[in-house]
Parts: structure tokens; sequence; C-alpha cells
């Protein structure tokens, strides 16, 4: 756009604040809300030859602050996990897990080399065992334990985040969560909505497209006084449609790296699934800017395609689907190949970018 007076340079850079390593997509457990049910992948483990290659790659990072080690599988069922934690020990590490492999053998190293671990705890005891077909008080027994060693050891970390997934199914059982949230010792209570992944949950939204949601609004302030109540921080997720749209992968300059080695712009993007968004059927489809088995992850970082993908996104330049007039006789809505500005992948109806949907 020079004759207009200015032109946009995309320079590399050697920058990025956070990383998240998927050191498996395999998981112990099968929820009920999880991408996994709409899925055709093969579960895996990354590839501990892989594994060593990205680690050799985030030597080259710059500012790079944390490593999270979460994903669509369970990080700690992955078969060199421990290995894995000794070799990013120099990092922040934060790790998103179900919490059930939490133990006395593991709880040391926990507590000397990680900083954050975030359990998903989505009801009380029939509520979570039926979501999660796990028992609750198992998961509870272990970060007591993982309590009590701390204090032994005199350690602030891993700080513990609970994490709650609210839907029509369980959203009575949040302020008994919350609650629990604080017996624990959390730092932090982290309400996000349900992507509907199933015919089941696509009608139990809790969250609005249209008009004002006051139901929601008030859980939130109740939510602020009960957190604030346990010494905790609030993230919680929109209850209708705001304007501003904005990608906490991009804006945080993070990157995602699936168990194949697949380089993803985010959670979103990191496999094929099936997902409702406001009742609407999408076929979401992943979407990769390289591998690390044949680039570094720099190079792949810096590719023409990825930076022009940072930069729209970080601009707001692509369409908004959700407030479209056009959106019931749309095709684009289908799925995230393209949109109608021509552009792929697709995040016109993106949930996380509205902030109904948190990532911790």
């Amino acid at each position: 756009m020079e004759e207009l007076g200015y032109k946009i340079v995309f320079p590399d850079s050697f920058t990025i604040r956070k990383v998240y390593i998927e050191l498996t997509d395999r998981c112990n457990l099968n929820c009920k809300m999880c991408y996994r049910g709409s899925w055709l992948d093969q579960a895996r483990d990354m590839e501990k030859g892989n594994f060593d290659k990205l680690v050799e790659d985030l030597k080259q990072v710059q500012n790079l602050e944390t490593v999270v080690l979460g994903g669509i599988g369970e990080p700690m069922f992955c078969r060199y996990f421990e290995e894995a934690i000794h070799a990013l020990r120099d990092y922040n590490i934060e790790i998103t897990t179900n919490g059930t492999m939490i133990n006395e053998n593991n709880i040391e190293l926990l507590i000397d080399t990680v900083n954050t671990l975030t359990i998903s705890i989505d009801g009380l005891s029939e509520q979570f065992y039926d979501i999660r077909g796990t028992a609750l008080e198992d998961i509870i027994e272990s970060l007591e334990m993982l309590n009590q060693k701390k204090k032994e050891k005199k350690s602030k970390t891993p700080n513990i985040q609970i994490q709650f997934v609210g839907s029509k199914d369980n959203i009575n059982e949040v302020y008994g969560v919350i609650k629990l949230a604080g017996k624990l010792k959390a730092s932090k209570f982290i309400f996000s909505n349900v992507i509907p992944q199933s015919e089941h949950y696509k009608d139990k939204i809790l969250y609005k497209d249209k008009g004002e949601n006051p139901e929601m609004n008030i859980l939130k302030k109740n939510l602020r006084t009960e957190s604030f109540r346990y010494g905790m921080r609030l993230l919680m997720g929109n209850g209708e449609l705001k304007t501003d749209r904005g990608c906490d992968f991009i804006d945080k300059v993070s990157t995602l790296i699936t168990a194949d080695g697949n380089v993803s712009p985010c959670y979103r993007f990191a496999h094929s699934y099936k997902e409702y968004v406001f009742g609407r059927e999408k076929n979401v489809k992943a979407h990769y800017f390289g591998n690390l088995k044949t680039q570094s992850l720099l190079d792949i970082w810096n590719s023409e395609e990825y930076k022009r993908f940072k930069y729209r996104v970080h601009t707001g330049n692509y369409p908004s689907c959700m407030d479209c007039d056009l959106i019931k006789g749309c095709s684009y809505t289908e799925d995230t190949s393209e949109d109608c500005y021509g552009l792929t992948p697709s995040c016109g109806d993106c949930l996380w970018a509205r902030k109904y949907v948190i990532c911790p």
C-alpha cells in the first residue's frame, strides 16, 4: 500500500514468550466434553527424538518465559514425562492436567521443577464422576498430599489453579467447586465455558450470542466474591457477545507444538474435530505452519504465512461471523478452511477470540 503512504513489513523475530508443548495426545480418561469425541487421529506420544530437537530449538529462542505442558492429552501420561520435566527445568513450567496421576512418586519432582499446576474439576463427587469417569476423592487426596509436602519443604510452588468448564449440566455445583478450590489452597479459579463437541452439549451452553445475559453477570459477581473470600484470583469467560476480539495465543506471543511435531497457532487448530457454535455444527480443520522434523521452530515462526496470520489476527483483520447478518445462509461457517475474505484458516467463528472460552 505504498501509494497510500505506508508499507507493511514483517521482520523476523527471535522472541517467543510462551510455548505450549503437547507431550502426548493420549489420555488415561475419556471425558464427556473432550475433543477426542469427534477425533479420527491416532493418539501418540511425541517422538523422543522430536522432543530432544525441540529442546535444542528452544535454546535459540529469545525471551522465552513459560513452557506449558498440556494440549489435548494428559502430559503425565507421556512415557518420558519425568525426563521431559528435567530437560525443561530452566524455564517457568506450567502443567495442565486432570490430576489423576499426581502421586507420592512424582510429588517432589513437581515441587522442585513446576511453577503452576492447572487441574480440571468440573463438579463434585457424582457429577465429576459422570463427566470424567474417575473419583474426585482420589484427586483431592493427591492435592492435599502435595500441599503437605510443599509445607514440609517450605515451597510456594507449584501454584495450584482449578479450572471449571461450565455447562447447564454442572453449573449448580460451581459454588461447591470454588469452595473446594479454596480448601485446596488454589491461587486462581478459572471458569471457562464448554465448547460443545456433541449433540448432547450443543444446547447446554450458558453463554449467548444476542442480548444481555443477566444470569451469567450475577454468577460472575458472586464467583468474584467467593474467590476473594478464599484469596484466589478469578478468570472467567464471557456470558454474552462482546464487540472486542482478541487471541491470547497471538497477543501473548505464543505458539503450540502438537504430539506429531506440528507447529500450530493455537489449541483450536491443533487437531481436526467437530464443534457446535450456538447450535451450528462446524468442522474445525487442523492447521499447521510447519513440522519440527524438517524445520527449526524459529524458521517456522518466521515463515511468511505464519507472520501474516499473526498480523491479521492481532489487528482483527478477519470476518466476524457471530454477529454477521448473513450467517444463516453462509457456507463459510461450515468449517474453518476459508473465510469470506479468502483467508485460511478461518478465525471468524472462534469462541476463544470472543473470550467465551479461557485457556490457562
